[in-house]
């Protein structure tokens, strides 16, 4: 598997980062870890986790996951959302059972130490590899928020610092904040339907040698081919999503079907797969970030590093789903998306 750089940091990660924002971790712990053990024999060592991922409980599986063999793993998360406290504006909330949970931005210092202290006993360990600041708190300055990381980082807690959702405005403030210790990377959304960072922030990381870290680069399975002939169940919370609305669904699989999957069949690659070729192949994109649920859906995304695109792909690809007129008004709004998502994972954590 080849590796990159994550920015200056002196870490080196795979083109594939194994994505932590587990399902039904508790009950599919067995199955976990078979993943988990054919992704490290494979060489996708680097895990990208978050305390929000089902309210602690992804972390606390990943590190029993982890037991052991600590030292084989580039691990990363994040810090400044809350879902127990009062402070911070408000990034989505649910009423379950009766109690109403809201998740907070919240980067002040004492939040920040708070993360990571909790994400270390957590996650059974004494060092995060790369910790990333996961929403943008604007009720707290960037160099606040930078200058606490600075001070985990002096004690040995982490070893890197990042960012996630930041704007290119951002990304050079907690640059400029952090000093002579370079800003490691950003995690943005990215993919052949979401390429808002290619007006700037690609080609800014990339110049400020900053990782640039793709999350969601199938477009939540949409570029899988998942609903070409709707394979997803009827209360899966994606189909409420703009870009799985009937409208939307029309262009993106006529793309699939007319444009992406003729260059998987020279190939010998599935849609997934080339999708995924695409966004690693992408200058400036130092990895994608991919969730495998199986030991299958992992050796597609090690075929999709070894795909190589022609120049004149790339750009058939990048042209033809980049024109795509597609309406992000449709559909059910994001906090809503994500409202219902919480509802389903929280009465999930609060039956444990």
């Amino acid at each position: 598997m080849q590796r990159r750089p994550l920015g200056r940091s002196g870490i080196d990660i795979p083109k594939i980062v194994l994505g932590g924002m587990f399902r039904d971790t508790v009950a599919r712990e067995t199955e976990l870890r078979r993943v988990l053990d054919y992704a490290l024999d494979c060489g996708l060592n680097a895990i990208d986790t978050a305390p929000l991922y089902e309210f602690g409980a992804a972390e606390r599986v990943l590190g029993r996951l982890l037991k052991g063999r600590r030292e084989k793993v580039c691990l990363m998360t994040k810090v400044g959302l809350r879902w127990d406290g009062d402070w911070g504006d408000i990034l989505f909330e649910a009423r379950v059972d009766g109690r109403s949970i809201a998740v907070r931005r919240d980067s002040r210092p004492e939040a920040v130490r708070r993360d990571v202290d909790e994400s270390l006993a957590r996650l059974g360990c004494d060092t995060l590899d790369l910790v990333q600041v996961h929403h943008r708190d604007r009720h707290t300055p960037i160099a606040e928020t930078m200058g606490e990381l600075l001070r985990l980082r002096e004690e040995g807690k982490l070893r890197a610092i990042g960012v996630s959702n930041f704007s290119e405005s951002e990304l050079v403030e907690a640059q400029r904040t952090l000093g002579a210790v370079a800003l490691a990377s950003i995690q943005n959304e990215y993919s052949l339907l979401e390429r808002s960072a290619d007006r700037v922030l690609l080609a800014q990381a990339r110049s400020h040698d900053v990782a640039f870290l793709a999350y969601s680069p199938l477009a939540r399975g949409v570029l899988a081919g998942r609903m070409l002939k709707r394979t997803l169940p009827a209360h899966d919370g994606r189909l409420s999503g703009a870009l799985f609305q009937a409208r939307n669904l029309r262009h993106i699989n006529r793309a699939l079907e007319e444009v992406l999957a003729p260059i998987g069949r020279r190939l010998g690659a599935g849609l997934a797969e080339v999708a995924l070729a695409w966004v690693v192949a992408r200058p400036g994109v130092t990895a994608a970030i991919v969730g495998a649920q199986n030991e299958e859906q992992v050796r597609s995304a090690i075929v999709a590093t070894r795909l190589e695109l022609t120049e004149s792909e790339f750009a058939t690809l990048a042209d033809a789903f980049g024109a795509l007129p597609l309406d992000f008004r449709s559909g059910t709004p994001l906090i809503q998306r994500i409202n219902s998502k919480l509802r389903r994972v929280a009465r999930k954590v609060l039956r444990r």
